[in-house]
């Protein structure tokens, strides 16, 4: 397991103990992978972090250069056609979602936000458009073998209705890259 946060590297590792899991953990950077030598990984699994990470190109780099021949790297991050930070519902009247607008898309931003009130304090999220995303694989030599805007399924929204949004417009986009 890797993440930059040692904090992060400390729970997991704990975590891992209770269970009884022997893990490896390292305290890196997604971008300076050092540590770690090449071809060291059958697969990758990015979940929910790349989108926010600072050198997202440099992180795709290492991510191919740590992963041996075949290898693939799965992963999954907010859908940047609608995680613009200016981006939002526009409600009727009695406040029902009318669509969803998107505005300032191109602009490559940084902001701090409090994600959920359970957070002591703000993380920086970061926006890039899809280009952005599709074009570093690529660059690497990293051939895309699936690409989905998951939605909701009946039993989904049985459990909860929030999740009837998703049914209007994907919040998350899921990749399968692998290196040739």
């Amino acid at each position: 397991g890797v993440d930059g946060s040692a904090r992060l590297v400390e729970v997991a590792r704990d975590r891992a103990l209770a269970e009884n899991l022997d893990i490896s953990y390292v305290c890196a950077n997604a971008s300076a992978l050092d540590s770690i030598a090449p071809a060291s990984f059958d697969l990758v699994l990015a979940a929910m972090s790349l989108m926010d990470v600072e050198d997202y190109a440099g992180a795709i780099r290492e991510t191919h250069r740590v992963l041996i021949s075949g290898g693939e790297l799965l992963m999954s991050i907010t859908h940047p056609c609608f995680s613009a930070p200016v981006s939002e519902w526009v409600r009727d009247g009695a406040g029902r979602p009318r669509f969803f607008a998107v505005d300032r898309y191109f602009e490559r931003l940084a902001w701090e936000d409090l994600i959920t009130p359970a957070f002591r304090s703000p993380v920086i999220r970061r926006h890039r458009p899809l280009e952005d995303y599709i074009a570093a694989p690529l660059h690497v030599g990293f051939v895309l073998r699936e690409f989905r805007e998951p939605s909701v399924t009946e039993q989904d929204l049985k459990k909860s209705a929030r999740f009837a949004y998703l049914t209007r417009i994907p919040y998350f986009l899921f990749m399968r890259w692998q290196k040739p």
